[in-house]
């Protein structure tokens, strides 16, 4: 085999919290690869309509989205990402955009992980979760993107100032709920 060939069958090998090596590698298909090398809307948007994030900034894998909107047509105009994370998901983050953009907001808030991972041709089990982190975090700015809508419409901010020094005094978070299904077994 050679060695671009090699490339293109990229193999990650994962260390577990147990200390050992898994043999086994993870592949990713080649639009994975090309979205991973050249991701697409990278960045942040000036004056965003709206903003969300997800993940853990201190350990893993997060990204923090913003988005502009047609208000008019409930339609996304432009998304951009900012991602500190692994190949898988800086790739998903990028695909995640190119579905998102030009859409109206209920088909992009019926988006789901296994639309981004059919975008991709697939992602290798052990990164399927990474296709959560887009879509959580797009979730939050359109739901960011209603609240502050909301709060114009009703007079209780007058200004994008007053409306994040709002948000940052009342801690708001639009975050999903997601976990590892764990807590499915609490009681309330």
């Amino acid at each position: 085999m050679d060695r671009g060939a090699e490339m293109e069958e990229k193999e990650i090998y994962q260390e577990q919290s147990d200390g050992f090596t898994l043999y086994e590698p993870v592949v990713y298909t080649k639009k994975a690869l090309e979205h991973f090398r050249n991701p697409r809307n990278v960045g942040q948007l000036e004056k965003p309509d709206g903003k969300g994030s997800f993940g853990d900034p201190t350990c893993g894998d997060y990204i923090e989205v913003t988005i502009r909107v047609d208000e008019k047509e409930d339609r996304l105009l432009d998304v951009k990402f900012l991602i500190h994370g692994c190949a898988g998901a800086i790739a998903t983050s990028s695909v995640m955009t190119e579905l998102a953009i030009g859409k109206n907001l209920d088909e992009v808030l019926s988006l789901a992980d296994d639309d981004i991972i059919q975008a991709l041709g697939g992602l290798p089990k052990r990164k399927q979760h990474c296709s959560l982190l887009g879509v959580q975090a797009l979730q939050q700015a359109i739901g960011d993107y209603f609240f502050k809508k909301l709060m114009f419409r009703e007079g209780i901010v007058k200004t994008e100032e007053e409306y994040e020094r709002l948000k940052a005094q009342q801690g708001f978070v639009f975050q999903m709920h997601s976990c590892d299904g764990s807590c499915e077994g609490e009681n309330p």
